[in-house]
Order: structure tokens, then C-alpha cells, then sequence
């Protein structure tokens, strides 16, 4: 923790941290919502349960989890008091003028009782049904079933639209205008004004914009080429939108100190001001370079877009840098509230690439198809997350961590189809107590690095119980020796299974199943489990063991994990392999797969590529 200035299926107990109390004051169906109540020892207490056949008067209605993002629909639905026994949900969904309807991830129940400390959680049924078009209409249809009976509740929501083109410039700002004229020209914008920089170098003193478009009509600020315009400020931050609203941000080239400042980050490229809300800001085609921080916000914020940007940061991948605190304040692009969608970026230099903050919602957040060329820390911070929190379809090549809970406050928060090559630390930091974590058909690919890493493929300390988790259809292929040391209390409920390992070798639950030497090993020995939502009992049912090389084209790392790998690789499960048709559906995240079972890891044949980092021509 780092502080600043595919069928019907169970669903069991997890947690939510932000409040959703706003949804519990309303009364629906003569039922007043329960309040979260505290116990004796500080931990949230369940609502008051209720008489046997009242499932229905249990349950609010479902709803749309803030605001609208474009290829995403977040899902909420309340509990509003205790219905006293298991449930399972199914969620299906239809574009409006298709009558077929798919199958999205079940919905994950959110429960007080297993959340880290910190936040007020409230129980509730949550999820996110990914791959959508953006600005088009969508039916949504969850079942709840329970031993009393069936409850179905639906939704009409709309993906968010991406902003439209430019119109015709309002006004233009020429080489050789002071930063003092630019300024005044940024203080004097409307609502629908276009300001357009012509090519050519800009030294400015830190640009501020404090006017505020509406969503009709939103202010421009864009360049004529983006590599033809270079706003220049080497001593602080280039561009600070401050309370400013419906703002677009494009076309231009935005270049920082090119120096490194350590852990005090002084050079930013956009800083969106933390004094209040701001809503539906687009950042697009941009580069920005030679800062520390590239897209930054620390407080919340509602419906940015961060999209086809390719932001270069001061920090460099060597040694020193990777084995101490030195890029730890140092994000790419940061953006903590409600409703965001940051997606199809490249970046290389910061600490962390792509991170929430503390002291927001971190609700209905979404990170896919980005491309990390490398990073000090962790390519995805999730830390301080709260709900429908998902990070999926990225490439990550020369990490310490790919993602990073500490912690997640309820979840659910969903990890699926991401590469991971040259991990110097561990895959996975689960710091703190955690709950609501969902990891599918990832691909990580180390060597020994730093720390647990040297020794563990995956090294997790026990810093908290984790509840109410799943690992499934994933591959860690590592090139030590030892395998797998999770010490972490709790593991359970939890759906671990269908997993790919290389080598097999040690695998350690010391703290909930003892030391093994083998995954078969460690499958015998191991208590039983309750399942999340699969079947399995016991962890590491239906493992495989990976070859050697297990991939079409041999990745090849050089003599450490500190030296940066080049090549992009995209690693494609080899025909023989093993792990090919070894995996286990799971709706929503291995839809159209090709063959009797899904592939285990990120490239599941039948499935197109993803089309991964910044888009711009």
C-alpha cells in the first residue's frame, strides 16, 4: 500500500466499501432498506434477516452502477435485508434491435463481513458486463434463485457515446503567443468553444483552465497535428484543469522537464483538480513526455475518457530505481472516482501505469487494451478499488507487479485476459484483507527478480485474510525453481482451478493447507473448499502442468529481470501445448472460444486479438 499527499452459479458472500446509501433511502415494495449496523468489534453487521418466502421484497431493483462508460455496463443491485440463504444469479443481456441475448459473469454478492477496514460497506449484488458497443441501448435480465424461489429483475441502460469531432476553430492561438495571452484566452472560453494551436513550440508557465463547457456543448483545447504542437513547461505542471466540466483535450504534444525529481514528482503533464467533481473530461490523442506524472487526479472525479494516448514518463527501468521507492509517486495515468474509461494507451517510464487513488468511490473504473512498455511498480494500482473495478485486456511487458490490490474493499473487481512478461516482483500483490477479487485466463511470464520473486513464481505474504476469491484459467510460467508461496489466511470461499503452472515444484498454503512439493501434491493435502461460483472443492482441481515452452514463438529474456525485454510478444498457445482446450468456460470473459474447453491463459483460440495502445495514425 502506497500513501499520497458461464452457467448459473453460486454466488457467496464478498464486500463492498463505498456507500451506496443514496440507493438504500427510498422505500420499494413496503420495505424500508436496512442500514448498516456495527457489532461489538467494529465489523458491519447484515441487515435484519426476514421471514422465509420474502426474496422478493429482499432485493431492490437492479441498477446501473454510475455513470455510463462505453463499452461496459456496471451492475448494482441491493440487498435490503437479509434473505438467509445461498443464491445464484444469472445475467443476460441484449443490444437494443437484436433478439439474441448473451450471457454476461454471474453477479458477485457483496458482504460486510469480509471488508477491509476503512470504509463503510454495504451488501449488495454487483458486476460488469464488458465487450459492449459504445452509445448504444442495451436489456439487461438478472435471475436470483434461492430455495424460496426465483426473482427476476431488469434494466434498460445505454453505453456512454465517445465526444464528437471538432467543429470549425473559434478561436487560434499562433507560434509565438506568450503563455500570458494563452492564458487569458483560457479564461475567456465558453461553452462550445474550439481553441486551436497552430504547429509550432509553446513555452508556457503552467496553463490552467477554469471554465467549464456542458455536455451539448463541451470546450475543445486541440492542436493542429499532434506532433506539429509542443507545449512546453519544464519546471512544474504543463496544463491544470481546475473545476472545470466538460472539457476535450486532443491533438497535441505535451512535454514536462525530461528529469527525473525522484519520489517528489514535480513535473506533471495534466493535473485535473481535487477540490471538486469534475464530470466528462476527454483526454484523446495526446502524447505526453519527459514528465513524472503523466494524467492525475486525487480525488473523485465522474466519466473521464483517457484514449489513444502514448505518455513517456522520466523514470527509467534499471536496477536502483526498481529495487527501492524511487518511482513509487510516479503514475501514468491516474483517475480515482466514478464511471471512467481509460483504454488503447501506450506508456513506458512512470511507477505505476494505470492507477485508483484513496479517498474516491473507485466505482464503475475500467482499464482494457492498454500496452505497458515498462514500469517501476505496478503496471494496474487497483488499490483502495470498491466495486465493479475491471482491468482486462492489456499487454504489460517489464513490471515489478501487474496488479496491485491493497486493498480491494469489496469488489467485485475483475482481472481477466491480460499478458504479463518479465514480472520482477510477483503477479499479484494482495496486500491487506481482501475480498471480491476475480482473476481469469491471465498469462504471466518471469524469471527470477526481486525480493519473493527471486526465490517464488508468486510470493504472497499473509498482511490479511482473503475471502471470497477466484483464480481460474490462468498461466504463471516461471523460470526459478519454487512455485507458488501463499501464505495469506482465509481462502475461502474460493474458486482456485483450471490453472496452469511451470515448474512444478514447491507450492506453500502455510497458512491454510500446509507444504507441498508438488501441485498434485498440494491438491491431495489441501482442506476442503466452498466454491465461489464453479464446483471445484479443493484448489488446484483440474491443473495443468505447462512445457518448457509451451508457446508458438519462444520468449527469450536476457540475464536479468532489471534488463528491459524489446520485443513485443503476444504470447499464442503452441498447437501441442498442453494448456490448449484445457480451460473452464466462464461466461463474459472466454465467450467464443473455439474447440471443447476454452484455452487456459490470455489468447484463447476463437477469440480475435485485441487491438492493444494508442490508436492515433
Amino acid at each position: 500500500m502506497k500513501r499520497r499527499a458461464a452457467n448459473r452459479m453460486p454466488i457467496f458472500p464478498s464486500i463492498v466499501l463505498r456507500s451506496i446509501a443514496s440507493m438504500l433511502v427510498v422505500q420499494w415494495a413496503g420495505v424500508m432498506p436496512a442500514t448498516a449496523q456495527t457489532s461489538a468489534d467494529g465489523v458491519a453487521a447484515t441487515a435484519p434477516k426476514l421471514a422465509a418466502g420474502l426474496l422478493e421484497r429482499a432485493l431492490a431493483p437492479l441498477a446501473q452502477d454510475g455513470p455510463a462508460t462505453p463499452e461496459q455496463i456496471s451492475l448494482v443491485m441491493p440487498i435490503l435485508a437479509e434473505p438467509g440463504e445461498r443464491l445464484g444469479t444469472t445475467v443476460r443481456y441484449a443490444a437494443d434491435g437484436e433478439e439474441q441475448w448473451r450471457e454476461a459473469h454471474p453477479l458477485f454478492r457483496v458482504h460486510p463481513e469480509f471488508a477491509a477496514k476503512g470504509h463503510r460497506v454495504d451488501e449488495v449484488f454487483a458486476g460488469v458486463i464488458t465487450g459492449l458497443e459504445p452509445g448504444r441501448g442495451y436489456r439487461v435480465e438478472v435471475r436470483v434463485e434461492g430455495a424460496d424461489g426465483e426473482v427476476v429483475r431488469t434494466l434498460r441502460a445505454r453505453t456512454r457515446s465517445l465526444p464528437d469531432a471538432a467543429g470549425r476553430p473559434t478561436k487560434t492561438i499562433a507560434p509565438g503567443t506568450t503563455s500570458a495571452r494563452i492564458q487569458a484566452v483560457l479564461d475567456e472560453a465558453n461553452p462550445g468553444d474550439v481553441i486551436l494551436f497552430r504547429n509550432g513550440t509553446y513555452e508556457v508557465d503552467e496553463l490552467t483552465l477554469k471554465r467549464s463547457g456542458t455536455e451539448a456543448r463541451p470546450i475543445f483545447v486541440r492542436g493542429e497535428s499532434r506532433d506539429g504542437v509542443r507545449i512546453v513547461d519544464r519546471t512544474g505542471r504543463v496544463l491544470h484543469l481546475v473545476r472545470a466540466s466538460d472539457v476535450v483535450v486532443e491533438n497535441l504534444t505535451i512535454e514536462g522537464s525530461n528529469a527525473d525529481s525522484g519520489t517528489a514528482a514535480k513535473s506533471v503533464g495534466i493535473q485535473m483538480w481535487s477540490g471538486s467533481v469534475p464530470e466528462r473530461i476527454t483526454l484523446r490523442h495526446l502524447k505526453i513526455l519527459g514528465v513524472d506524472q503523466g494524467i492525475i487526479s486525487a480525488g473523485d472525479m465522474k466519466s473521464v475518457l483517457v484514449y489513444d494516448n502514448t505518455l513517456i514518463g522520466n523514470d527509467l527501468f534499471e536496477r536502483a530505481a526498481l529495487e527501492s521507492n524511487a518511482t513509487w509517486n510516479d503514475d501514468g495515468i491516474r483517475v480515482p472516482g466514478a464511471g471512467h474509461a481509460v483504454f488503447n494507451n501506450t506508456l513506458a517510464g512512470f511507477g505505476d501505469a494505470m492507477a485508483v487513488s484513496q479517498g474516491a468511490a473507485n466505482t464503475g473504473v475500467h482499464f482494457y487494451r492498454n500496452r505497458v512498455l515498462f514500469t517501476g511498480d505496478d503496471a494496474f494500482e487497483g488499490d483502495y478499488g470498491v466495486r465493479n473495478v475491471t482491468f482486462y485486456d492489456n499487454r504489460v511487458q517489464n513490471s515489478m507487479t501487474l496488479a496491485s490490490f491493497d486493498p480491494m474493499y469489496g469488489g467485485p473487481a475483475f482481472v481477466f485476459r491480460n499478458v504479463a512478461i518479465n514480472v520482477g516482483r510477483q503477479p499479484y500483490k494482495l496486500n491487506n484483507t481482501n475480498t471480491g477479487l476475480l482473476f481469469y485466463n491471465n498469462t504471466v511470464v518471469r524469471m527470477p527478480g526481486y525480493r519473493g520473486g527471486a526465490k517464488w513464481g508468486w510470493a504472497q505474504p499473509d498482511q490479511g485474510a482473503i475471502r471470497a476469491w477466484a483464480y481460474r484459467n490462468n498461466l504463471l510460467w516461471f523460470s526459478g525453481d519454487a512455485l507458488l508461496a501463499f501464505e495469506a489466511r482465509g481462502n475461502d470461499p474460493i474458486d482456485f482451478d483450471h490453472n496452469a503452472w511451470y515448474p512444478d515444484n514447491k507450492v506453500w498454503w502455510t497458512k491454510s493447507g500446509g507444504s507441498a512439493g508438488t501441485i498434485e501434491a498440494a491438491r491431495a493435502r489441501l482442506p476442503s473448499t466452498t466454491p465461489l461460483f464453479g464446483e471445484s472443492t479443493r484448489r488446484h482441481d483440474h491443473d495443468v502442468i505447462a512445457e518448457a515452452n509451451p508457446f508458438r514463438t519462444q520468449i527469450r529474456f536476457d540475464e536479468a529481470y532489471f534488463v528491459p525485454i524489446v520485443p513485443l510478444y503476444e504470447p499464442v498457445l503452441s498447437e501441442r501445448s498442453r494448456l490448449k482446450h484445457a480451460g473452464i468456460p466462464i461466461a463474459g470473459i472466454t465467450d467464443g472460444f473455439m474447440g471443447r474447453q476454452p484455452d487456459i491463459g490470455a489468447v484463447i483460440e476463437g477469440r480475435p486479438a485485441p487491438v492493444v495502445g494508442d490508436r492515433t495514425p
